[in-house]
């Protein structure tokens, strides 16, 4: 199925980066041979998506945030550092238990994402950029994402850019979520979400959205 996954194995995308991206991100992300992940891109500010993602909690949909410095002048996201305002790590690692702790594969893989949650950001060393990099490695490991990532700007054109988009426009493609029977399917959320719910099914999924995105 990992080859699978790679629709265009001779085609490059670049993207920007995102903190646990959403599932259409990663559906379109494992579509392409090569894809750059763009850390060098200015930080902007209407991309939220940079240092937030959203999950189904037990209620609805929250958005889990990481806090940063804004440093003076224009600056990549490989140059913004992440702050350790709120124990955010803490909190986001216990947002997910709330949310997902009685989904199937949720103690399966917690314990792979301790890289993001159990690191010390006291000292504004780790970058979004880095940060993201560290949540993308983690899950191409888990989805068995195998084409080629470059986590920097393209050197020449590429064959389609999205790093112009802020949020995907999520596909009509449904698959299990723990609490849908009580709040409905919530398309759009973090790739969190469907790692927690359908585990090693997760690419057969990414495969059906990318065949609607593309």
């Amino acid at each position: 199925m990992a080859r699978e996954l790679i629709v265009f194995p001779d085609l490059q995308a670049a993207f920007a980066p995102q903190y646990f991206g959403s599932v259409d991100y990663y559906a379109l992300l494992s579509a392409y041979g090569r894809v750059y992940v763009d850390v060098d891109m200015k930080a902007d500010k209407r991309f939220k998506s940079a240092h937030r993602c959203s999950i189904v909690d037990t209620r609805d949909e929250i958005m889990l945030t990481v806090p940063i410095v804004h440093p003076h002048g224009q600056h990549s996201w490989n140059d913004t550092p992440v702050s350790s305002h709120g124990r955010w790590s803490h909190v986001h690692r216990t947002a997910l238990e709330s949310a997902y702790g009685r989904t199937p594969f949720f103690e399966y893989y917690i314990d792979r994402f301790s890289p993001v949650f159990d690191t010390d950001y006291s000292d504004h060393k780790i970058t979004v950029g880095q940060l993201d990099r560290t949540c993308d490695a983690v899950i191409r490991e888990i989805l068995m994402i195998d084409n080629t990532v470059i986590y920097g700007s393209p050197q020449t054109d590429v064959d389609k850019d999205y790093r112009r988009i802020r949020s995907f426009d999520p596909a009509p493609v449904e698959y299990y979520q723990l609490r849908a029977d009580r709040l409905g399917f919530r398309p759009g959320q973090s790739i969190l979400d469907l790692i927690f719910n359908l585990g090693p099914e997760s690419p057969l999924i990414l495969r059906k959205i990318s065949k609607r995105l593309i």
